[in-house]
């Protein structure tokens, strides 16, 4: 894709070098709206860092991605013909991304040998590079929380273990019910809640950045990041103009959930996530990357989350102290079983 229309890059490290090479990076770059998809992402090693967290959103999109193809091929017993025309239908709305368009090419192509759909002759293994791991890996010691993109890095884990996914499916020998449904409103759903998904996911990536900024003295800047990422990458998708305007109004947004015009977004998509992950449950569909996006959101939006019990048992076990809702300080506590 870069080599034909111009890539997305991300260079970090010394400024004054990027400030000599930048009318060479600028004229190579992908533009989006004029505008060259080419930026000084920061100190340090920000660039990379960037990337590296680009390709953790990735995983989790790709992730998602599966799972609605899965939920449309077993649960509504799709064809790849209709596969491919309802990818190609979702690329013209909400959905506009590279990865959204790239997905319908996979319906549409043939096997030249055998004239059937190569996706149903690829094995279900997911290989890596890292990246994702990486990010994973990262986003713990800073900390801070991206479940969705952690679940995607495991269930490419876990597709590697076919021999045992194939030996679990003799022993339990899963029934798969079929969605029940009028099919244009649970296409509908659908796309609502992988549009609720992804935007999830780049609150997540975005979130990991702007705290690894701060934390590690990196100075990225996050406007700057998503025009990077509006062309020429693979996370490429309609969904950054919104995130544009968020940074427009707010540069230091730390989660672009506070941002008043997103939450009116996923507001009105939540109920699809939630009427499709419970649609899943019932199939027996995985739908893991979607459902903890849906988690992750609704913990985000708990004012108050049971973490007090955490505390409380973590106290109670190995006297780590705990701190009150009403007076300062730290306690412990001499936690007493009745005889």
């Amino acid at each position: 894709m870069g080599a034909r229309t111009g890539p997305s890059m991300m260079p970090g490290g010394d400024k004054a070098a990027y400030e000599y090479l930048k009318p060479i990076l600028e004229a190579i770059a992908a533009e989006a709206d004029g505008v060259p998809c080419v930026a000084y992402m920061g100190k340090g090693a920000a660039g990379h860092y960037v990337k590296m967290v680009h390709n953790g959103i990735e995983y989790a999109m790709m992730q998602m991605i599966s799972e609605v193809y899965d939920f449309l091929r077993r649960g509504l017993n799709y064809s790849n013909e209709q596969l491919q025309a309802t990818f190609d239908t979702w690329n013209r709305g909400q959905l506009q991304s590279f990865l959204i368009e790239v997905t319908e090419d996979v319906f549409r192509t043939k096997d030249p040998e055998t004239d059937n759909h190569l996706i149903d002759l690829i094995l279900d293994q997911a290989g890596s590079k890292g990246t994702g791991k990486w990010t994973s890996q990262e986003a713990m010691n800073l900390p801070v929380s991206i479940p969705t993109i952690d679940t995607a890095v495991a269930m490419r884990d876990l597709s590697v273990y076919k021999s045992l996914r194939q030996q679990a499916a003799q022993l339990y020998k899963p029934q798969l019910v079929p969605v029940k449904g009028e099919g244009k409103q649970v296409l509908a759903e659908l796309e609502n809640a992988l549009a609720f998904g992804f935007a999830v996911a780049y609150a997540q990536g975005l979130s990991m950045l702007a705290k690894a900024s701060g934390v590690l003295g990196m100075e990225i800047p996050l406007p700057s990041v998503i025009q990077v990422w509006k062309a020429g990458c693979i996370i490429r998708s309609a969904l950054l103009g919104n995130f544009a305007e968020a940074f427009a109004k707010d540069p230091t947004l730390p989660n672009i959930l506070l941002d008043g015009a997103i939450a009116r977004i996923l507001q009105q998509r939540e109920e699809s996530l939630r009427s499709i992950v419970t649609q899943g449950i019932r199939s027996r569909i995985p739908l893991p990357c979607l459902s903890s996006a849906l988690s992750y959101y609704d913990a985000f939006l708990s004012e108050r989350m049971p973490t007090n019990l955490i505390q409380a048992q973590r106290d109670h076990f190995g006297a780590h102290t705990y701190q009150r809702i009403d007076r300062e300080g730290v306690f412990h506590t001499e936690w007493h079983r009745e005889e």
